[in-house]
């Protein structure tokens, strides 16, 4: 084999490494299946609106509650980028509840990390959230993504201390 067929296959192989790096993370019959046309925002207002809609929507995990019936995850939605992935803004549509059959632990699906899924919109739960009552549209988990905290490498060019403590 001549030595740019060689090179030719290399770039090719990272070529089909990275573009599968970059797909989301769930599988190609739901991503099918998605209601591309319906924001959060739309949901949030309407929540029994889109009773049975198919949706990928994420946020960051406030909290993880475990029920007779399985567990409940509470999320601030975040935009999600290309991945999937929950952007890292402070912007938001606000907050939503993924139920789930599954037992999802609590330590594992703690407050802080990224979540996303392809949920079905089941219609909505009022709840108190501090002095309020307020409205969470409910989704019920097809598919759910639990990012890792670590995106990736990091590059930084400084100076620091480490402080044993």
């Amino acid at each position: 084999m001549k030595r740019t067929s060689i090179i030719v296959l290399v770039l090719l192989a990272v070529a089909v490494i990275i573009s599968a790096g970059c797909a989301p993370p769930f599988s190609k019959e739901l991503l099918d299946k998605l209601e591309k046309n319906i924001t959060f925002a739309a949901v949030q207002k309407e929540p029994e609106r889109y009773t049975g809609k198919l949706l990928m929507v994420g946020g960051t995990i406030v909290d993880t509650k475990n029920l007779k019936e399985g567990s409940r995850i509470e999320v601030l939605q975040k935009p999600l980028d290309g991945e999937g992935r929950p952007a890292m803004t402070d912007e938001t549509g606000g907050r939503f509840l993924i139920v789930t059959s599954q037992f999802l632990d609590g330590a594992v699906y703690h407050r802080g990390r990224s979540v996303t899924i392809i949920g079905e919109v089941a219609g909505s739960k009022v709840q108190p959230l501090g002095e309020l009552e307020y409205r969470y549209p409910v989704l019920t988990a097809k598919e759910l993504h639990l990012w890792s905290p670590y995106a990736g490498p990091r590059f930084s060019i400084g100076v620091g201390m480490y402080r044993g403590f």
